[in-house]
């Protein structure tokens, strides 16, 4: 008869190092952790001033109702040439002229919306979270310093697990 032979191998975890970058700028208002500290996935670690990204918003608010305001105007000149063209009381070339501001100030809406989506992610992530359970291994931007995360990701926390 063959014995069987079982082996009990212990199995060890390395200690892996997750870094945690700020992809924005602005001065660090509060670390919600401490060196040494356990946290878990999704947990706010950190939070930097969005006051740069609220601004940036704010003035593309204003210049999408100043264009939406212009394509109003716009819209109705197009509407009241388009009765005048059809009565064959306007050429068409100023028709179509009039239909081409109308359709590039649609599509100056559509660029401050895709500009306003930016913002709105860069605000979003002026708050840190935890990307994985672990344990505070070093704060490399406390409270008061200023992070310039804009050219290249910068490394603000660093996390063992």
């Amino acid at each position: 008869m063959t014995a069987l032979l079982i082996l009990a191998l212990p199995i060890v975890l390395l200690a892996q190092e997750i870094k945690v970058y700020a992809i924005v700028t602005g001065k660090v208002l509060k670390v919600y952790v401490k060196e040494g500290e356990k946290v878990r996935k999704g947990q706010l670690l950190m939070e930097i001033d969005p006051s740069l990204y609220l601004a940036e918003r704010k003035r593309l608010l204003g210049k999408k109702a100043e264009i939406k305001a212009r394509l109003w105007k716009a819209e109705r000149d197009y509407r009241r040439l388009k009765e005048l063209f059809d009565r064959d009381l306007l050429a068409e070339t100023r028709l179509e002229d009039q239909k081409i501001r109308y359709d590039t100030l649609k599509a100056q809406i559509d660029q401050v919306d895709g500009e306003l989506m930016r913002v709105e992610t860069l605000i979003s992530y002026t708050k840190i979270y935890a990307p994985v359970d672990g344990v505070i291994k070093r704060i490399l931007a406390p409270e008061g310093s200023y992070v310039n995360g804009r050219l290249q990701p910068q490394v603000v926390i660093l996390i063992s697990r």
